[in-house]
């Protein structure tokens, strides 16, 4: 069940939501995918596989030579939300833990969609799907999707991405907007996977990454700090110092840049979430950025 401080923030959340991303949310939101639809995107010179039937004889006839009219997919798509709920998840040192946090991304996601009367569906996975919901409209389906996320935990020592990517490119036979809860922190390597790939390009995949604090910097103080790895269990001892501070502030801003590229090779959008910081705007944000 639902803790009430979290039921307070999910409420919170439900409002905001529905006066605040009323012109940014999903919906109005053009995926970046080409298809079947109205609104024109571009005349691209005829090259041997395009469609015949998109030809445009004006165009054609005015520049001696076959363009093809490009057009932008239909907006009118469902919404999934796939979401980690490994044990790195219990992680937590500044106002929410990264569960807490993906809790609200999800309820964010979730009632900007309904608004927009959009079919959204929900996915946990560990190391493999444990729970997934096909895309429903209702605000009582809404409601009972971030039950399951709140209740669900995987008792697994290692995140695999990959059966959860390969499930939602079987299942999900309509374009979707997808978005990937998750640290990315896996045993796979799914951001070089040709699964993840052919994913991303048969619907409009979108990273979402918490950060808590105490991955992101060393705690002040000197002497010496124990860290433990949360799904292994494996203990390290971790010397307080200015140099180590300043490395360790490098290795955490590689991997940040390591993934940003990993993101874009796909491709898919991503964006970073701060778990002591407004889910609902790192999501405006990321929402403005897709619109420019």
């Amino acid at each position: 069940m639902i803790p009430e401080q979290v039921m307070k923030e999910l409420r919170y959340i439900e409002i905001f939501t529905g006066r605040k991303i009323r012109n940014q949310r999903v919906g109005a939101y053009q995926t970046p995918l080409r298809g079947a639809g109205f609104d024109f995107d571009e005349h691209q010179p005829y090259r041997p596989g395009d469609d015949v039937r998109r030809i445009d004889w004006n165009v054609t006839a005015r520049m001696d030579a076959p363009f093809v009219r490009h057009t932008h997919a239909e907006r009118e798509m469902n919404v999934m939300v796939a979401m980690d709920v490994s044990r790195s998840m219990a992680l937590g040192s500044a106002a929410h833990s990264k569960r807490e946090t993906l809790t609200y991304i999800t309820g964010s996601i979730l009632f900007s969609a309904i608004a927009d009367q959009i079919n959204t569906g929900f996915m946990a996975f560990g190391d493999r799907v444990l729970a997934s919901t096909p895309p429903k409209r209702t605000r009582a389906a809404a409601w009972s999707m971030l039950e399951q996320c709140w209740s669900l935990s995987s008792s697994s020592k290692e995140t695999l991405m990959l059966p959860a990517v390969r499930q939602l490119g079987s299942t999900l036979k309509r374009m979707s907007v997808i978005f990937i809860v998750s640290d990315f922190v896996t045993g796979d390597n799914v951001l070089e996977s040709p699964e993840l790939a052919q994913l991303a390009a048969r619907h409009d995949v979108i990273a979402v990454v918490p950060e808590d604090r105490s991955e992101t910097a060393l705690p002040p103080g000197s002497g010496y700090v124990q860290l433990r790895d949360v799904e292994s269990g494996r203990r390290v001892s971790v010397g307080l110092s200015r140099q180590t501070r300043a490395r360790y502030a490098v290795a955490i801003r590689e991997r940040r840049e390591r993934l940003a590229r990993a993101f874009y090779r796909v491709p898919m959008d991503h964006v970073f979430v701060p778990t002591d910081g407004s889910p609902v705007l790192s999501l405006l944000s990321l929402f403005a950025r897709r619109k420019a």
